[in-house]
């Protein structure tokens, strides 16, 4: 069976790769993981924060991925995709996607282009670039 994985952080960008990604899974009959992943905040700057303040930044970076997925998935739902999946992660954004992509059988990964301005891009590179350069499956950049 076709699995397609779209990432999405809610932006605008994302939001045009989830409806191509919808839309090409609906075509198919594909199964579609609507993934959402968030970056860790380096220990030095997450150290600083008291057991309170940890918890309370956890819950709102989930409670946050949380509601971009289920905005993406009643995009979904809306365009006709049957199978929908949500699924929530935190690391290195790019190689938990590749992960993501592993670990559900995905066919395709499905992304936004980088929304980074010109010079953030040339400094660190953007997400659909790197996993361009490092998946080993099929990647569609929507731009």
């Amino acid at each position: 069976m076709n699995r397609t994985l779209v990432a999405t952080d809610g932006s605008e960008g994302a939001e045009r790769a989830v409806d191509y990604a919808a839309r090409q899974a609906q075509a198919e009959g594909a199964e579609l993981v609507i993934a959402n992943v968030t970056g860790d905040l380096p220990d030095k700057v997450f150290g600083a924060f008291t057991r309170t303040q940890q918890t309370w930044f956890d819950e709102l970076v989930s409670s946050v991925s949380a509601d971009i997925l289920a905005k993406a998935r009643e995009h979904a739902k809306r365009v006709g995709v049957a199978a929908v999946h949500l699924e929530s992660r935190r690391g290195d954004v790019v190689q938990t996607i590749i992960d993501m992509a592993e670990d559900k059988q995905a066919t395709v990964i499905v992304v936004g282009k980088r929304g980074a301005g010109r010079v953030t891009g040339l400094l660190i590179g953007s997400v659909s670039q790197k996993l361009v350069s490092l998946a080993t499956l099929p990647v569609t950049v929507v731009p």
